[in-house]
């Protein structure tokens, strides 16, 4: 006979999607106040201080070897602790941070305030924290659910517009000071609501019923309750799946991946400080580069759940090579035609902000598929300091050929050939945990389970 049913109702909406949603707000806020929105100060700070472009750069170039360095220990203290606690004091230095930057006296104690702003900065971001959280909450949506999850700097453009408005209003520090303190209260609510796995309160990954227990007389189930119980074997050899990072990092894909992002995050870092800059160097007005920013993180909503619903499909490498090439491509767009008029962005923001926003969501995936999920977090702080390493050139390299040239041109031709070198490195990796494998590994432990050779 039977065991009893499990009777218990099944919640409308899965946790794990409140997590996504927690996810998104945090990173909207974060990415638009701190990582993308900054550029809305960097012209009101060099007319108050009159520091050159390269020397106000360095401050953003030592972001990111800040944050380059700070990834690897910062993912092997979430493997360890849990993201919870990370995100929580991640928010407090950022909101910090920032009304320290409010208090600038000199370049030097910028430097210093922007320091401390971006390690809470990292702790807060999705690049590690947040990552963990979802893949714990999901496996056969994982990629559509971390697409979701990090795609809250797709408002970036509303965040931007506030605060570029406030600047006018009431001036750039008192505008930062505020920005600091709403960050606090905010974030911290938000990272509260982290629960570490689904197991813990009754339910799979996705949403799944656990699988019913049965006793040897029972009879054979019906086909819901073997599909509840396929699930549940995938859940587990995804859970026992997966090497350590000592392992992972003695393997030539890592390294092809690193090098994959390195070359892509050349010319994006250079770009999150400068295209505000850029565009006015082009005739824009402030406002209109502002919406060119706006674009950007709007195709960038499409590249980051658009990638991660693929990579549920396909291979991640073939995602992980149309990437790569969309930007290319528009970095070469830029290079050849311009941008004289607004309109004339928009192919350049769309090709950009989609592949940009592909690259945040299908690192993890791609983490996952290569490694496993045993020790993730550690994996995404290695591969964020590996293609961090070359976003400390970025920033400085630009602001410095146009201290020289007064152009960005040989700027923006030097980033069409460092992300055309990582086409063919993306396209030759080759992950073990495709899609396809993981359901023929998955029938291979069902057959085991039921006593087949």
């Amino acid at each position: 006979m039977r065991t009893a049913p499990d009777t218990r109702q099944r919640p409308r909406i899965f946790y794990g999607w409140y997590l996504v949603a927690a996810s998104f707000t945090c990173n909207a806020l974060t990415s638009g106040a701190y990582w993308q929105g900054f550029q809305v100060f960097f012209l009101p700070i060099l007319r108050e201080f009159g520091w050159s472009r390269a020397a106000l750069s360095g401050a953003f170039a030592l972001r990111q070897i800040e944050t380059g360095a700070f990834a690897p220990i910062l993912g092997f203290v979430v493997d360890r602790i849990g993201p919870k606690p990370i995100i929580m004091l991640g928010g407090v230095l950022l909101g910090l941070g920032m009304v320290l930057i409010s208090y600038t006296f000199s370049i030097w104690s910028f430097y210093v305030f922007f320091a401390v702003a971006s390690i809470g900065a990292s702790g807060t971001s999705h690049a590690i924290g947040w990552t963990v959280v979802i893949v714990r909450w999901f496996r056969r949506l994982r990629g559509t659910a971390l697409g979701i999850g990090v795609s809250g700097p797709i408002f970036t453009g509303v965040v931007l517009f506030v605060l570029a408005w406030f600047v006018d209003e009431v001036g750039w520090r008192w505008t930062i000071r505020g920005t600091g303190l709403a960050l606090v209260c905010i974030i911290i609510p938000l990272a509260s609501l982290i629960r570490m796995s689904p197991q813990a309160h009754g339910w799979l990954p996705d949403g799944d019923r656990p699988r019913p227990q049965r006793r040897p007389d029972d009879a054979p189930l019906d086909a819901e309750a073997e599909r509840q119980e396929r699930r549940a074997r995938r859940a587990a050899l995804e859970d026992d799946s997966g090497v350590t990072a000592g392992v992972a990092l003695r393997t030539r894909a890592f390294w092809m991946a690193s090098s994959v992002f390195m070359a892509m995050f050349l010319g994006t870092s250079a770009l999150q400080v400068h295209q505000v800059p850029f565009f006015e160097s082009k005739g824009f007005t402030t406002a209109e580069a502002a919406v060119t920013v706006s674009l950007v993180f709007l195709a960038s909503g499409v590249g980051r759940i658009g990638a991660g619903f693929l990579a549920d499909l396909f291979e991640v490498r073939y995602v992980l090579a149309l990437m790569v090439g969309m930007q290319a491509l528009a970095w070469l767009y830029l290079f050849v035609y311009g941008s004289t008029a607004l309109w004339a962005s928009v192919p350049f923001t769309i090709f950009y902000g989609i592949s940009f926003g592909a690259m945040v969501s299908v690192r993890p995936v791609l983490l996952a598929q290569l490694f496993g999920t045993r020790a993730l977090g550690s994996l995404a702080g290695m591969l964020q300091a590996t293609a961090l390493a070359s976003g400390t050139i970025g920033p400085v390299f630009m602001g410095w050929i146009f201290d020289i040239n007064q152009s960005y041109d040989v700027a923006v031709f030097t980033f069409i050939v460092t992300t055309a070198v990582g086409l063919p490195i993306a396209w030759a990796i080759r992950p073990s945990g495709s899609p396809a494998e993981r359901r023929r590994r998955a029938r291979r432990l069902g057959q085991r389970m039921r006593g087949h050779p």
